[in-house]
């Protein structure tokens, strides 16, 4: 079964092998259907060659037969009949192409049999001598001719009812032998498979060659494509010659330096863009740390002042501290694309993890008259980076509390054998399909015209997303509109340790 499991995968892998194999199989069928046909006319036509010399030579005998001898009283039958065995045989020739047997019918029980070469009469079958005495003519068929020295072989029987006049009434059989017949349509059906044979083999091997020079360009194609996916963009097709392949060729080298140029150009803008994000970021932490001081030093000041200028203070504060997250996940996106982003990973009680998230966010959810509900088991050990898992979880709740429209928010850690999950479900205004298709996207926004209350920078949900990948796992969305939406988190777990047993924890923290 494995071999024929891998000649199955050759099969569906391998053009050349389907079209060398296509080839020889209507090659057989073809040459198969067209020598069985060659074999069976020639068959035919021998044999019936054969019946039609026989018949005709059972009709010479027959009418010798006939006028043989008149008997009288000084003639001895046996000696007549022995007589005109003798001549019919020696139409035979030598050697003999047939033999001579003449039985005496029902009627002349008491007269003698005679036959040639040993022939036994019990050649004769039953039904031919039936059938002879019901028609009265000729009759013939196939059968093995037997001699009394155990020997048989195959031949065709002609019976013919005679007159031998003064004698009796006989049935006179001249028994042909075929083999030299059958020699010569066993020599046909050799030479036709021979020659099938061969002809496969060479329209095979035809089938092979050409398919082999057709197909090496294409097959140089794809490995040349694979090496271009995996960003070796040196690699070009060998072009020779003029033909169609050489055309394509040529194509595809053309196409491969234009995805060059493209590719090139698009990462040397890539390159460009994360260099300035990153140092856009880094100027600006100088001056966004005089304005942070200066937004102290204001609030310090106004403290006792008129209520609009504490509002002034305030908003300015918060400001600053959404510019400073802006600039922390702007940093943090500059390092996911430049492949620097390191995840420090150690044993975390996942359980123990989410709760301090959730207990952290208690004040933010009562200030959205929105309850938060844990649910999980006892402990979780996962390996994870616990600063990177701690901002996805706070990330989600957040975006929950937010979006939840004052109702129940449920924080949910299932724990496996092989990963950890995290769903956090809300019971908000909900995704559509398109939506949640661009939801992980950076900058993307279901409604912009939707009231942000906690100051998101649109790049926490594409962040979270990386920073599950980077563990090996993933940052999935399930929302309907109207239904509210699931982000699930899902970790593996690689670690040695198992669930701690217990029963499930159960928390709910009502504002």
């Amino acid at each position: 079964m494995p071999a024929a499991g891998g000649l199955v995968r050759y099969w569906r892998q391998s053009l050349q092998f389907r079209t060398v194999v296509s080839t020889v199989l209507v090659t057989v069928l073809v040459l198969g259907a067209a020598g069985a046909i060659l074999v069976q006319r020639v068959s035919t036509g021998l044999l019936e060659a054969r019946q039609r010399s026989t018949l005709a030579e059972a009709a010479a005998g027959r009418s010798i037969a006939r006028t043989y001898a008149d008997f009288s009283a000084e003639t001895d039958p046996e000696r007549v009949v022995e007589e005109l065995v003798s001549d019919l045989a020696s139409r035979a020739g030598k050697p003999p192409t047939f033999d001579v047997v003449l039985v005496p019918s029902a009627a002349t029980p008491d007269m003698a049999e005679e036959s040639t070469n040993l022939v036994s009469a019990d050649s004769i079958p039953p039904e031919l001598g039936q059938a002879l005495r019901q028609a009265d003519s000729t009759v013939w068929m196939y059968n093995d001719i037997r001699y009394n020295d155990d020997r048989s072989e195959p031949g065709l029987i002609v019976g013919a009812p005679v007159n031998i006049r003064g004698i009796g009434q006989y049935e006179l059989y001249h028994l042909f032998r075929i083999q030299e017949v059958q020699r010569a349509i066993a020599l046909v059906r050799s030479a036709v498979l021979g020659v099938g044979a061969v002809l496969v083999v060479l329209l095979g091997l035809i089938a092979w060659w050409f398919s082999r020079r057709l197909l090496r360009p294409v097959g140089q194609a794809a490995r040349t494509a694979a090496a271009l996916a995996t960003g070796d963009l040196s690699r070009r097709l060998d072009v020779r010659g003029e033909d169609d392949m050489a055309r394509l060729g040529r194509s595809f080298n053309t196409m491969a330096d234009s995805l060059e140029s493209q590719i090139v150009q698009l990462q040397e803008l890539s390159e460009m863009q994360r260099r300035f994000v990153a140092d856009v970021s880094h100027e600006l932490r100088t001056p966004l740390t005089t304005i942070r001081m200066a937004a102290e030093v204001l609030s310090e000041t106004v403290a006792l002042s008129d209520p609009r200028s504490r509002r002034t203070a305030e908003l300015l504060n918060s400001e600053v501290e959404r510019f400073e997250a802006l600039l922390s996940d702007l940093l943090e996106v500059s390092r996911i694309d430049a492949g620097e982003a390191a995840v420090e990973v150690e044993d975390v009680d996942l359980v123990v993890l989410v709760a301090g998230q959730v207990d952290a966010l208690v004040p933010l959810a009562a200030d959205h008259a929105c309850r938060l509900e844990l649910q999980g088991p006892q402990a979780c050990e996962v390996m994870c980076d616990p600063r990177r898992v701690a901002r996805i979880v706070r990330n989600l709740v957040v975006n929950a509390i937010e979006y939840g429209a004052g109702k129940p928010v449920r924080v949910t850690v299932r724990c496996a054998d092989g990963r950890a999950d995290v769903a956090v479900t809300d019971r908000g205004a909900g995704l559509t399909a398109e939506q949640a298709r661009h939801v992980f996207e950076r900058f993307w926004r279901a409604d912009p015209a939707r009231t942000r209350t906690l100051g998101g920078t649109g790049l926490g949900l594409a962040i979270s997303r990386e920073d599950a990948r980077l563990h090996g796992g993933d940052l999935t969305v399930t929302a309907n509109p109207g239904a509210g939406c699931v982000f699930t988190l899902s970790l593996p777990r690689r670690s040695a340790s198992q669930p701690t047993a217990g029963g499930e924890l159960e928390a709910s923290t009502a504002t």
